[in-house]
């Protein structure tokens, strides 16, 4: 049985915002979606590098309060990023996922899409690796459950280094105990 959904307005013919067990709310498949499909486009304010990162800092801090999910920024290039915290950008409702079956994909147009990686069953929740840096993992704990979560959300080539970190902590910790 499909989770209970909730009523927002059209982002895509082919998800929908529900419940997610992950994060509060995220996005279902509505439908069959075949791999390689553009689903919903990542909308946003167009802001320079400064103002983004001003952003990011003061609404990371306001989460450590809150709770809330933080940043819906998207790097475009070395000027310029995508600000998508707005209530019209459905798709920044679209979880994190360590075995994703969605990717975030920039075309030359700096228009950012979320596409099926492959296909997509209705009614299975959507998502995409965010693709965090190791640098900041402590602040970002992943809740995807998938079986090579490494329970922090890092970018794929680097869960491998963080498992090796985490690896050492634990013997460090437990030599002290």
């Amino acid at each position: 049985m499909a989770p209970k959904t909730k009523t927002v307005p059209p982002a895509s013919e082919w998800a929908e915002v529900f419940n997610s067990a992950i994060h509060g709310r995220g996005m279902i498949a509505s439908r069959f979606i075949p791999a390689e499909t553009p689903i919903i486009q990542y909308v946003g304010e167009k802001v320079a590098k400064e103002e983004s990162d001003r952003r990011g800092v003061e609404r990371c801090e306001r989460s450590k309060i809150t709770g809330e999910a933080a940043v819906y920024i998207f790097e475009l290039n070395e000027e310029w990023d995508l600000d998508g915290s707005g209530e019209d950008n459905v798709a920044r409702l679209i979880n994190h996922s360590c075995h994703p079956n969605c990717e975030a994909e920039q075309n030359d147009a700096d228009e950012i899409w979320v596409k099926a990686l492959r296909d997509i069953q209705p009614g299975e929740e959507l998502s995409f690796d965010y693709g965090y840096d190791i640098a900041f993992f402590m602040d970002h704990p992943c809740r995807c459950g998938a079986a090579n979560c490494v329970g922090y959300i890092v970018r794929s080539d680097q869960r491998d280094k963080l498992k090796r970190l985490l690896g050492r902590r634990k013997r460090g910790a437990e030599r002290k105990a």
